[in-house]
């Protein structure tokens, strides 16, 4: 029996990205399949590169990659990456892989860094299912 893994991509590998990817990779069941990030010394970008993991600047590129990520983090903190990778997406006829809404983002960041109070919005009008 094979276990089951999720496969997992971000947009963003700064302050808030970078400890989120370094807490989930420490997870068993979680594979860090892609970083984008426009700062190629960002401390995500430098832990992909040092962990073998795809990296690129151009987070248009995740949407190529269906086969390889179940979820895609965006926490690059520019409100117009997630409109445009959504739009990456759907141009690649990506339909497959979740772009993960911005409270789960947020509810991910504050667990992964420990925090008391809920991590700040990114995205404060990323309602419903986006």
């Amino acid at each position: 029996m094979s276990e089951e893994i999720v496969r997992v991509a971000f947009v963003g590998g700064g302050r808030t990205g970078g400890p989120l990817i370094e807490a989930l990779s420490a997870l068993p069941y979680v594979r860090i399949t892609g970083v984008a990030d426009t700062d190629v010394e960002s401390p995500g970008a430098v832990y992909a590169r040092e962990h073998d993991i795809f990296f690129t600047e151009f987070a248009s590129v995740l949407g190529a990659m269906a086969d390889e990520i179940d979820l895609v983090i965006e926490v690059s903190g520019d409100p117009s990456v997630k409109p445009a990778l959504k739009e990456a997406f759907r141009a690649q006829g990506n339909t497959d892989t979740i772009i993960v809404h911005d409270l789960i983002a947020r509810l991910l960041m504050t667990l992964a860094t420990g925090s008391d109070t809920l991590a700040p919005s990114l995205h404060p009008d990323d309602r419903g299912i986006g």
